[in-house]
């Protein structure tokens, strides 16, 4: 059991430091924050998937403390924010957050009214990924709204702005997901076959 233990952290370990390399390759950067990447969220949501949501989540967590630690070395986002509240705003629902969120990628993996296990699999990401913009959302208008262009309201500028990005490192996200889940080796790592008996 001490064993089982120690391979999961490992794992877990890995796979995040697997996580914040892969958000450190931006393929493109927003000015206020926020990045497309070679497919960062997936390593996290691979634990979820094949450990369920508590480690996935406590996984997450570290991995969302990186990104904190990330934008404070490279400094170009919080010294945007000119309050303590906001600074507090900025660090929840534009890091601890929407990054933990994406610990919660297994949830429908034991949803036995859904047949095939990768079908489950992209349900969570997709859900995941909604509730990342959504928290990116919050502070979109209550901080970023204010660098809105001219003529356009904070709510729409926030829509646009994180939905830009965020959609487009999802569907990075999905398609090396769906590639990989085609590999037999892959789909054993990470037992994705394990929850088909939950099937009905």
């Amino acid at each position: 059991m001490r064993n089982k233990k120690i391979t999961v952290l490992a794992e877990c370990a890995v796979m995040v430091a697997l996580a914040f390399a892969l958000s450190c390759a931006k393929l493109f950067e927003m000015p206020l924050g926020g990045s497309i990447t070679v497919a960062s969220m997936l390593p996290i949501m691979l634990i979820s998937i094949k450990y369920g949501n508590a480690i996935g989540l406590g996984s997450a967590f570290v991995y969302s403390v990186t990104q904190v630690l990330q934008a404070l070395a490279e400094g170009n986002v919080f010294p945007y924010c000119e309050t303590a509240g906001t600074l507090l705003l900025c660090v929840f629902f534009d890091y601890l957050v929407p990054f933990t969120l994406l610990g919660l990628s297994g949830m429908f993996m034991k949803w036995g009214k859904i047949r095939h296990t990768e079908i489950r699999a992209y349900l969570g990401i997709v859900s995941v990924v909604v509730l990342r913009f959504l928290s990116h959302f919050i502070t979109g208008v209550a901080i970023w709204g204010q660098w809105a262009p001219d003529g356009m309201g904070k709510y729409l500028y926030s829509f646009l702005y994180n939905g830009g990005f965020l959609s487009l490192d999802f569907l990075i996200c999905i398609a090396v997901a769906v590639l990989m889940f085609r590999k037999s080796e892959i789909r054993k790592l990470v037992e994705l076959d394990k929850y088909a008996k939950e099937s009905v």
